[in-house]
């Protein structure tokens, strides 16, 4: 036997929505982990080699903080999945879980994706700063020798 909802007509296609809305979390996580990849590939071409140890440091702190930044985004991923299957077990009315939690939590998972892209976007200024100050000397150093 199902539980009934208690909760105001209507509020199914809420739901719905933040359910929906949650699988589009997915998606942006797959291109946030595509991004990070392709950091980590640019740190390693232009930084592997033959640098000064300012920007080794530098190149490490954005190491440091792009695993970390993977390390919140799986957090954030475990968040998404726990919503979604609220969602959709109060959709199916197998709980009877109110709208008003599953909006505060869904928010608050929208804060945290929110926060992700914040962080990409200071460490990809950084990195891009310094790999554009790394391109730089390097074709400085080739002139002075060539």
């Amino acid at each position: 036997m199902r539980a009934e909802t208690t909760s105001p007509a209507g509020t199914g296609s809420n739901i719905q929505g933040l359910y929906l809305s949650s699988r589009n979390w997915l998606s942006y996580i797959d291109f946030f982990e595509d991004e990070v990849k392709f950091l980590k590939k640019l740190m390693l071409k232009f930084f592997g080699d033959e640098l000064n140890d300012d920007r080794i440091n530098k190149i490490q702190l954005i190491n440091c903080s792009i695993n970390s930044l993977d390390r919140k985004k799986n957090a954030v991923l475990s968040k998404i999945f726990c919503h979604q299957a609220n969602l959709k077990a109060t959709i199916e009315e197998l709980m009877n879980l109110s709208e008003d939690y599953l909006t505060v939590q869904h928010e608050s998972i929208q804060q945290d994706v929110m926060a992700l892209q914040t962080t990409l976007d200071e460490i990809k200024a950084e990195l891009y700063s310094t790999t554009e100050t790394q391109i730089k000397q390097s074709r400085w150093v080739s002139s002075m020798t060539g």
